[in-house]
């Protein structure tokens, strides 16, 4: 009998069509025309269900859909073969463009918002989700929670997973994070600054043992190009980035994710998961577009990669 891989449940609530326009001059105020126009997939959940596709995993993005915007996501994603789950509400999903300038580094980011959700959008969702074969899974939460989302929506949702015996690796700071800790996630991954301010306070340290004493069994807190540090309450260890000339940052927080995903999906310990997510963010870095992470420039950053111990 064959046995199926393991897919990694991306929770994504508010996918978007992602439209990147190029210029070889942008100028505020007056009319830019873009010498090209690249549509794909955005959206942080979405995003980190694509790479982990391009990781050799088997995501299942979940989240929710709407009119022809959504109708062409839908084909996007059966075209780079992630797979979905979706609840159709009414609207349209949202299209986000980013804008950029030839030889200029920074980026413009133009971000719609989805539609209000109502109560009979979320009962369909946790309706879903509670269909999902969850036992043993690895289920990455990501994103900002959507206009009209219980504000206790991704505590719910890790509800369900630790019932079933998955794992939750939870990406959101604020209330929707704190709300989440008495459900155990597995793992929170929040960078420096919005872990500081959900908890306040300006010590590191002291807010990551906050973490796991209010219920998280393992966080990494991220810093951009700067070293890593994970906790669980028996070990702290400081991770420590390759070296790299980095192209554009955006999306390699959700190329961590991924990493972590697929290399917990395939029975890893967590050193080398944390070594795995980390150069998937510098993989992300590489390229102007995020989302295209090369298996090559991973397995080429992986070495470079080293874990400290601490404790």
């Amino acid at each position: 009998m064959t046995i199926l891989p393991k897919p990694v449940i991306c929770v994504g609530l508010s996918p978007c069509v992602q439209r990147i326009l190029e210029f070889a001059r942008f100028e505020p105020g007056g009319v830019n025309r873009a010498r090209k126009v690249t549509v794909g997939i955005g959206g942080k959940g979405a995003n980190t269900a694509r790479m982990v596709r391009k990781l050799g995993g088997h995501p299942i993005l979940v989240g929710y859909i709407g009119g022809a915007n959504g109708m062409l996501l839908e084909q996007m994603l059966d075209a780079e073969e992630v797979g979905y789950r979706h609840v159709v509400v009414e609207g349209e999903t949202r299209i986000c463009q980013t804008l950029v300038e030839e030889g200029n580094p920074e980026t413009t980011e133009l971000v719609e918002e989805m539609p209000p959700l109502n109560a009979d959008n979320w009962r369909h969702m946790m309706k879903l989700f509670e269909s999902l074969e969850l036992s043993g899974a690895v289920v990455p939460i990501s994103g900002k929670l959507p206009a009209g989302a219980p504000t206790d929506a991704y505590a719910r949702l890790c509800g369900v997973v630790h019932e079933q015996g998955g794992r939750v690796i939870l990406d959101t700071p604020g209330q929707p994070l704190v709300m989440a800790l008495e459900h155990r996630p597995y793992l929170v991954k929040i960078n420096d600054v919005e872990l500081l301010q959900t908890l306040g306070g300006e010590d590191l340290p002291t807010a990551c043992a906050e973490l796991i004493k209010r219920g998280a069994q393992s966080a990494l807190i991220t810093r951009g190009s700067r070293t890593a540090l994970f906790v669980d309450g028996s070990q702290t260890l400081k991770i420590h980035p390759p070296s790299i000339e980095a192209v554009n940052p955006v999306g390699s927080g959700d190329a961590v994710t991924a990493g972590l995903a697929v290399a917990l999906t395939e029975g890893r310990e967590i050193a080398e998961a944390l070594v795995e997510g980390i150069a998937c963010g510098a993989a992300n870095a590489l390229h102007l577009i995020s989302g295209q992470i090369e298996p090559g420039d991973v397995a080429r950053l992986r070495c470079a990669v080293s874990v400290e111990s601490l404790t």
